[in-house]
């Protein structure tokens, strides 16, 4: 921001005014003059030594810049084939519905938030789709691309606005300014001036020979002002009368500047984005270093870091609810299997009770109609179910196809949690990184309210100068021809003092930029304010969800059970042909469909959860997730992925030693032994008592086919889910990182944030 000064001149008066005064002394050689040199020079050194500038460096060094960097890409600029070929592999055809048989991958939310962490995406934006992936690629804004959510880039962000800080600092470094200019002049002597100068001596041409070395050293002061340090030869050598030809004419000049009122002070120069300059040295301190100041910048870079943390605690709750998402699409497959399997027994039952002639056609055709209407839902859970799998493999940065099938090896948290909402709200304002950048943003309307202010006061400033001058027809040598040794005795002095004043008439600009700064302020503050509501609002609504979603746990639950009851009921019945198949396939659908409606429930529970902690801005606390800048630390000898992978082996096969018998094959129980203990059941134990199905095949439509070509489902065994050797290295952990027997996995998972780690 620029205001008043000279460069406003058009809409202002400028005026100066001081006094010059010139000492002309004769040659003094004399002993005594040696301790002016003495003297000089020593004023010479504490000038030096104040250009040198502040005791810290006001530099970025290479060591520092890489320190900040994810990735060095050294040389990388000269490749002119760097983005000649894909930067990343490419992966076999993602699985379909006709491709279901792969092998089974657990995997923990721990390990879930780590991947994410060191490779994943942020996903969406919008809190009304948690767990949803954004898939949305980059849009060229006219400077760039933008519209990246991987994490990698993101962890980018602060480092490059962290740039801008030594870019504001770079306004009070030192500037040394050199040259040095050769000059040949040739021209007839054809004006009575010429002609005067030539005098008696004949010639016809005047040539001269003109060369200036120059160099100043000038540095910025905190308080606005410049000091600056002059060294200047010019030399002449002409074929024109002269008193000294060649001659060398020397000068040292120590100059001093100062705003007195505008521009005037340590605070309002930390706001400035540029240098108040200097007059004694025009256009070489004046111009922009960076957009703002260094107190504004420094906010800026708070808020950047803030909106790092912002986007880190969304790419959680992302995660998080992706992650159980998964976790009950795995749920519904079950319950539409366990449906598929009954329906199949009763189209048996059916099959083997019309070809004896007992049914008719109707009740047949209803059982195989059953069968494949839960043939139906299961294909739709399926394709569900790879969805919310595609979900968690691009949040966490895993490939859309690897082999493997990702399925959470995590149980749900059953525990009723009653929050205090006083407490919760406070934690809310105080730790939200967006209320943070607000409160930021207000700081920096105040900031920049009073720069515009500052504006208001004319331009004026003190100048002072201070010359040594000599001459000499050389460079070198003993005696007094010597311009150097001249300059030395100091004999010839020449010093300036004076105020210049630059005033705007009427102040338009100036009074412009205050109201446009006041309202600025005030819409800072309004911003503020609606964000804390929205906040309020915010949180309300997890906090209702937290007690909504346990009721609906219990109610589903108890509808399930009666189901269960029901369904034993109807299968006895059906056994001794009390009933058709299709009241029993009746009954057993209403019972999945309450197993799925309860395990929804939990889902909404937990992802209740994650909400409310991302409500109240502690979600990465909750993950025990830490934000650091730079390397590292010495203590993090192994990755977070590696240690989260070898406790969900650990996990896996402590479930697995205990399977629990959710439903048998055929409903011949109820099932209400489904989470007596208060423990949602994990997927690992459900896998180990009833694996999915690798194949459903479409039964025959005619009789004859039904005859020859029947065929049941294809069941999948637990040794095509399990390793078949605990030994197994993909299965074995270290004893020193094994849960111990009959221990619950912590609700906070560990997970050490890695910005420099390489992904996976």
């Amino acid at each position: 921001m620029q205001t008043g000064g000279g460069r406003s001149a058009l809409l202002g008066c400028s005026g100066a005014f001081g006094y010059t005064r010139r000492t002309i002394g004769a040659d003094r050689l004399n002993g005594e003059d040696h301790m002016r040199w003495n003297r000089m020079w020593s004023l010479l050194a504490l000038t030096l030594a104040v250009n040198a500038g502040c005791k810290q460096r006001g530099f970025l060094t290479e060591a520092d810049q890489n320190h900040t960097t994810t990735t060095l890409l050294d040389g990388m600029q000269n490749r002119a084939d760097l983005v000649a070929q894909p930067i990343i592999p490419s992966v076999k055809a993602p699985p379909t519905l006709d491709d279901l048989d792969r092998k089974v991958r657990f995997i923990s939310l721990a390990e879930c938030v780590a991947l994410s962490l060191e490779q994943g995406r942020v996903g969406q934006p919008s809190l009304l789709f948690p767990g949803t992936a954004q898939d949305n690629l980059v849009q060229f804004t006219g400077q760039g691309v933008s519209g990246s959510d991987s994490i990698r880039v993101l962890a980018l962000d602060p480092a490059r606005t962290g740039t801008n800080i030594e870019a504001s600092l770079s306004k009070f470094d030192a500037a040394l300014s050199t040259s040095m200019i050769w000059q040949t002049t040739d021209t007839p002597i054809g004006t009575s001036l010429s002609t005067f100068q030539a005098g008696q001596t004949g010639i016809n041409a005047t040539n001269q020979q003109d060369a200036t070395f120059n160099a100043a050293l000038l540095k910025p002061l905190a308080t606005g002002g410049v000091v600056s340090a002059t060294f200047n030869v010019p030399y002449t050598n002409t074929n024109l009368p002269a008193r000294v030809n060649p001659s060398y004419r020397p000068s040292l000049q120590f100059g001093f500047e100062q705003p007195l009122l505008q521009g005037y002070g340590v605070e309002i120069n930390q706001l400035r984005n540029a240098h108040p300059g200097s007059v004694l040295n025009p256009g070489i301190l004046n111009t922009a270093t960076a957009s703002e100041g260094i107190l504004i910048t420094r906010l800026r870079f708070d808020q950047a870091r803030a909106e790092f943390e912002r986007q880190v605690n969304q790419m959680l709750l992302n995660v998080e609810v992706a992650y159980w998402n998964l976790y009950g699409g795995y749920w519904s497959v079950y319950s539409k299997e366990q449906g598929l399997r009954f329906a199949y027994e009763s189209f048996r039952l059916a099959k083997a009770k019309f070809e004896a002639g007992t049914i008719n056609p109707v009740d047949f055709y209803q059982a195989r109609g059953d069968y494949e209407q839960f043939r139906g839902q299961r294909l739709v859970a399926l394709d569900a179910l790879l969805d919310f799998e595609r979900q968690l493999r691009s949040l966490t940065g895993l490939p859309i196809e690897d082999g493997t099938r990702l399925m959470p090896s995590d149980s749900p948290t059953l525990a009723p949690f009653k929050p205090d909402w006083d407490m919760a709200l406070r934690d809310a304002i105080e730790k939200r990184p967006e209320l943070y950048m607000a409160r930021q943003d207000v700081k920096a309307a105040q900031l920049k309210l009073i720069l515009a202010k500052n504006s208001l006061l004319p331009d004026v400033r003190f100048t002072a100068t201070y010359d040594t001058n000599s001459i000499g027809s050389r460079l070198d040598g003993p005696d007094g021809s010597n311009a150097f040794r001249n300059l030395a005795d100091g004999n010839f002095h020449s010093w300036t003092t004076g105020i210049r004043a630059v005033i705007p008439i009427g102040y338009r600009l100036a009074y412009t930029q205050v109201r446009s700064a006041q309202l600025d302020l005030s819409r800072s503050l309004e911003v503020l304010k609606d964000q804390e509501g929205k906040t309020q609002n915010f949180l309300e609504l997890y906090y209702r969800r937290l007690s909504l979603n346990y009721k609906q746990i219990q109610a589903n639950r108890a509808q399930r059970e009666a189901f269960g009851e029901v369904v034993k009921v109807r299968n006895d019945q059906l056994k001794f042909g009390k009933i058709t198949s299709f009241e029993a396939v009746t009954a057993l659908r209403a019972w999945a469909d309450a197993l799925s409606n309860e395990f929804q429930s939990i889902v909404s529970y937990n992802n209740a959860l994650a909400g409310f902690e991302y409500g109240k801005g502690t979600i990465q606390q909750h993950n025990n997730v830490h934000i650091a800048e730079g390397a590292l630390p010495n203590t993090a000898f192994v990755r977070a992925v590696d240690h989260q992978k070898q406790r969900t082996a650990a996990l896996v096969l402590r479930d697995r030693a205990a399977p629990a018998e959710i439903v048998p094959a055929g409903a011949t129980t109820t099932g209400t032994n489904l989470m007596n203990s208060g423990n949602a059941p994990s997927l690992p134990s459900a896998m180990a008592a009833r694996p999915m199905m690798k194949e459903v095949p479409e039964l025959p439509a005619t009789l004859y086919q039904m005859k020859t070509t029947t065929v049941a489902p294809v069941e999948q065994k637990p040794e095509e889910v399990f390793p078949t050797s605990l030994s197994s290295p993909e299965t074995i952990t270290p004893t020193s990182q094994r849960m111990p027997t009959g221990s619950r996995p912590h609700s906070r998972r560990t997970t050490d944030f890695a910005q420099d780690k390489p992904a996976n």
